[in-house]
């Protein structure tokens, strides 16, 4: 069969004649197959599958913009005639042509056109719009959507790629959408502009612990599930879309240098290339393969099920201790085991599972849950199969249309009910989680019951948690951002096929993982300082009328990690004026509890020690140039005494960033420069006589003189 070609009007005709044709082209070509063409309800849910649709069903409601019904999925008053049957022949050649996923934009669009023509008291039929219509179309659009640029690009594309093709007005139709593209002001950036409040969409960082802590001491299964998830997301920047569609086979590992790296498959929802994406260490290599561990074990009899209907089509799934039940009358504790119900089923809820009741009963005591009672009534097995395979969609067994995933592979096929709190879990039923069941229990449904309400988990401020699957997403990129990774290596991590599309994620302009608290502000939650770097801090607040949180950003600067600590020096205005000698350096920062900084004070408190102890016994042996070492490093010995008295003193909380008090005689090559400036020119003011003193004394006793 060859390929079906567009429909083109011909100039000779009039705008009736074309628009005859068209739709009689479009009914021919339309591209589904489940259709009634006269309803104005299209049930098209098995055209084009998308990226782990699931359960999912895709409805095209044929509607106007008076139609009272809304968000149900109704329709009231539809399109009036004759533009309801260009409507959905309009829609059914979009569809052919484009086989889009997201398509109510271009109902919107034909709504606007509908209200339009009506507004002007003009016919509803296409071959009355004009570039006057249109606009007024785009107006409509304007005040229903806050954005409506992307509808306005569609009302643009049925004007020239439908409308105009075809040759469906009196007189040539030339027009470009009104509605101005504006850059977006997004809800996940990080540092607004000056007088903007933004909400980010980064998620806290303390609910980021409160999950994980959820993950490592709750046994409650929904809980269990909702952190598998979030264990997963924070593995390597993913969409939920891509998550929830992981095949169950999806560790990989592949030999290195440095051994067997473990890794997780991938398949972008985007158009980006299969890939694998590796653990950034050994322990979320383990954390990862316990979670996929976990979910394959929870899942297992589910996707038993799942397996056996797809390849016994119009049949009831009986464990095998029940298969000698296919076809003959059940019994309520027969049909418990079989769905996999935990629980009896009470004889006035067998409605609820489709049963029908058969004439007779039995008083056989294996097939009853109640040993008391003497008999138990029947049911239909055929009522039960309809149940069950009702709930089975009609694109099953594809979970997903881009991998052609089946659900029997699919990590997160899991238990019908499995994310119910007011429903018990059926087993025996497979169903795949969607991103909204994830989303409600995280709580993008405030006023729901969450993963967090569970476990007394709020903001800060006692505010309820809200966060989305996609949020985890945009955390990880900007932590990548962070660490100045190349663009093209962000993009392939993130499974995207264009490299712009990073602009989106890119949050953090520095690097560093403490400088988090700069760039991620209130999502990470308070920054604990100690004495002397909590006194500069105050002393910003006071002299420039700064809030706390501003004048701890301006005292951090621009943090980078050294084997002593972090150091908050501008490297871009100087360079470091006291090279590896940070004990004596105001701007040397080390966190209390981190078990880095405090081996490290302990190894350099040693060495200078024995230094001293070393200078010590040369001196009194009157070794020259001995006082000059003992000078040097018997304050760097006594700093790294003071840091390590702050590591080991209990009332600091771990996590504390510290600064020791600056140093009373400054070795820095900046200071020495301006104490022999002060000397030489004997221009001291009073205020500074002193420092040249202490100056000119450290000189000598260094030799310069």
């Amino acid at each position: 069969m060859g390929d079906i070609v567009h429909f083109v009007g011909k100039a000779g005709l009039a705008a009736s004649s074309n628009l005859e044709s068209f739709i009689l082209h479009a009914k021919m070509n339309t591209p589904f197959t489940d259709i009634t063409w006269e309803d104005n309800s299209w049930n098209i849910t098995s055209f084009n599958v998308g990226k782990n649709q699931g359960k999912r069903k895709k409805i095209v409601h044929f509607k106007s913009l008076r139609d009272p019904s809304g968000s149900k999925s109704t329709v009231e008053i539809p399109f009036s005639m004759p533009f309801l049957e260009f409507a959905k022949s309009a829609f059914s050649e979009i569809m052919r042509r484009f086989q889009l996923q997201e398509f109510r934009r271009y109902l919107y669009a034909m709504q606007a056109i509908e209200q339009a023509l009506l507004d002007d008291n003009r016919a509803p039929c296409v071959t009355e719009v004009n570039a006057t219509t249109l606009d007024k179309a785009a107006e409509l659009l304007q005040e229903r959507f806050t954005d409506a640029w992307s509808v306005g690009r569609c009302l643009e594309r049925l004007a020239t790629q439908i409308i105009a093709p075809a040759k469906l007005t009196p007189t040539p139709l030339e027009w470009v959408s009104p509605v101005v593209y504006k850059q977006p002001t997004r809800n996940d950036r990080v540092a607004p502009k000056h007088g903007e409040k933004i909400v980010g969409r980064l998620p806290s960082i303390q609910s980021i612990l409160d999950l994980a802590e959820i993950h490592h001491k709750s046994d409650h299964v929904p809980d269990r599930i909702v952190t598998s998830y979030v264990t997963l997301a924070m593995f390597a920047p993913s969409r939920g879309s891509e998550i929830l569609s992981l095949p169950v086979n999806c560790i990989r590992h592949v030999q290195s240098e440095d051994g067997l790296m473990m890794g997780i498959a991938w398949d972008p929802a985007k158009g980006g290339m299969p890939l694998t994406k590796f653990a950034a260490s050994e322990q979320f290599e383990s954390l990862a393969q316990e979670t996929v561990d976990y979910l394959l074990e929870l899942g297992a009899p589910a996707r038993a099920a799942a397996l056996w209907y797809a390849e016994n089509p119009g049949k009831l799934y009986l464990p095998d201790d029940m298969k000698h039940l296919r076809g003959n009358p059940v019994t309520l504790y027969e049909v418990a085991r079989i769905i996999g119900k935990n629980t009896a089923i009470k004889g006035c809820h067998a409605e609820r599972y489709g049963l029908l009741k058969v004439k007779g009963n039995t008083s056989d005591p294996t097939r009853r849950a109640d040993a008391a009672a003497s008999w138990v009534s029947l049911y239909d097995f055929n009522s039960l199969e309809k149940y069950v395979l009702a709930k089975l969609p009609e694109i099953f067994p594809v979970l997903d249309g881009s991998t052609g995933l089946k659900w029997h592979q699919s990590l997160f096929v899991l238990p019908e009910n499995i994310l119910r709190p007011n429903a018990e879990i059926l087993y025996n039923i497979p169903s795949p989680i969607s991103v909204n069941q994830i989303n409600n229990q995280l709580g993008s449904n405030p006023g729901g019951v969450t993963v967090f309400t569970r476990h007394g988990k709020v903001q800060r401020d006692g505010s309820p948690v809200e966060m989305a699957t996609h949020d985890f997403r945009h955390l990880l990129n900007t932590l990548a951002q962070s660490k100045h990774l190349s663009e093209s290596l962000i993009a392939f991590w993130s499974g995207r096929k264009n490299v712009k599309q990073n602009e989106w994620y890119d949050h953090l302009p520095q690097e560093a993982f403490i400088e988090a608290y700069v760039k991620l502000g209130e999502n990470l939650g308070d920054m604990r300082t100690g004495e002397a770097l909590d006194d500069k801090v105050k002393g910003l607040m006071a002299s420039h009328s700064l809030t706390e949180e501003e004048a701890l950003k301006t005292e951090l600067g621009s943090i980078s990690v050294t084997r002593f600590g972090l150091c908050k020096h501008e490297y871009a205005m100087t360079p470091c004026p006291l090279d590896k000698d940070c004990s004596n350096c105001s701007e040397h920062v080390f966190v209390k509890g981190d078990r880095r900084h405090r081996k490290e004070a302990e190894f350099q408190y040693e060495i200078h020690s024995k230094a001293v102890v070393a200078a010590s016994a040369a001196m009194a042996n009157g070794e020259p140039g001995a006082a000059r070492w003992l000078k040097q490093n018997q304050p760097r010995m006594e700093r790294w005494a003071l840091t390590l008295e702050k590591m080991n003193d209990p009332t600091i909380p771990d996590g504390t960033m510290i600064t020791l008090p600056p140093p009373a005689n400054t070795q820095s090559k900046t200071g020495l420069a301006h104490a022999v400036r002060l000397i030489a020119t004997n221009t001291a003011q009073p205020e500074e006589a002193e420092l040249a003193d202490t100056a000119a004394d450290a000189l000598t006793s260094l030799e310069f003189f």
